[in-house]
């Protein structure tokens, strides 16, 4: 597989084009699913660095044409013959897994949020890894408690609901970009997850223009910096994402009482105990696989 590096310095051929939409489709289709990050798919498909910078890049041509910067208008090509392709590819992989999801989400919600759950305990081990145990003990207790407060916010139908799906937007790009927690899963804990998905499939555009916005606002303020963050501080962010993770286990539990989890003996209806199990298991073990992947990729 080849790496960001030597792939930067090829001509972008109609291979290497395809190459990134291909990568952008599995990136697609994992960010759409809670608890795999797209930025974790992208370190484990060898397109991470040169996506961040790319980004990053974009963003800084774009800051230049708000101040009528005009020459930074040559330096668009270099960033968009990388992101374009991506995008192609994510928005490919995005309308296949949103699709296809839909159709199952409430009918068997059991079983979605059962594999939900194991990719979530996958991620979890994940960043648990990544960090180091002094970190773990200054910033996952961080994380737990924003996750927690933010899973037991009340919702709200009032104008205050779009806000959220603004700044839904805005963080679940900044969770996006950098490895370890997925956007979608932000989603789940602020409880938009399954909003944006029929929004997206019914095409709200009102609900998605908010949403949008917020992911762009997400993009200028997070794609420069993000860089630098994970230079310098990649061992805390990953120990607050693994408090944020462990937080939301609250609200994929598979066996539910309205809002709240209950034993699977307790569930009214067909708990499908096995089954379910195995969809942890089997969620657990993809992000186990593609984890180890990425560390042998990576050493």
């Amino acid at each position: 597989m080849p790496t960001d590096t030597t792939e930067h310095t090829r001509a972008m051929s109609p291979l290497l084009v395809l190459g990134l939409m291909a990568r952008g489709t599995v990136m697609g289709v994992a960010e759409v699913l809670p608890g795999i990050s797209g930025g974790t798919v992208a370190l484990i498909l060898g397109v991470y660095e040169r996506m961040v910078g790319a980004l990053s890049k974009l963003a800084l041509v774009f800051k230049d044409l708000v101040q009528m910067k005009w020459t930074s208008l040559r330096q668009l090509p270099e960033p968009l013959t990388v992101l374009v392709p991506l995008l192609v590819g994510m928005l490919i992989g995005a309308f296949v897994a949103i699709n296809t999801i839909v159709h199952i989400v409430n009918k068997y919600s059991v079983f979605v949020l059962g594999a939900i759950f194991g990719l979530v305990l996958g991620a979890i081990v994940f960043t648990f890894r990544a960090s180091k145990l002094n970190r773990l003990l200054l910033f996952l207790p961080i994380g737990l408690v924003v996750s927690l407060a933010i899973v037991f916010l009340p919702k709200s139908d009032s104008p205050a609901g779009w806000i959220l799906i603004y700044i839904g937007g805005f963080l679940a790009f900044g969770a996006w970009i950098l490895p370890g927690i997925s956007g979608s899963l932000l989603l789940l804990i602020l409880g938009l997850w399954k909003t944006m998905l029929e929004a997206f499939h019914a095409l709200d555009w009102l609900i998605m223009l908010v949403f949008l916005t917020g992911i762009l606002t997400g993009w200028l303020v997070f794609s420069h910096p993000v860089k630098v963050l994970l230079a310098q501080y990649r061992t805390s962010v990953m120990a607050l994402f693994c408090g944020l993770l462990i937080g939301s286990l609250w609200k994929v539990w598979p066996w539910r009482d309205d809002a709240f989890p209950v034993l699977p003996h307790q569930f009214e209806g067909n708990a499908e105990i096995v089954a379910v199990i195995l969809l942890m298991a089997t969620g657990f073990g993809l992000v186990m696989v593609l984890s180890h992947v990425y560390t042998k990729n990576s050493s």
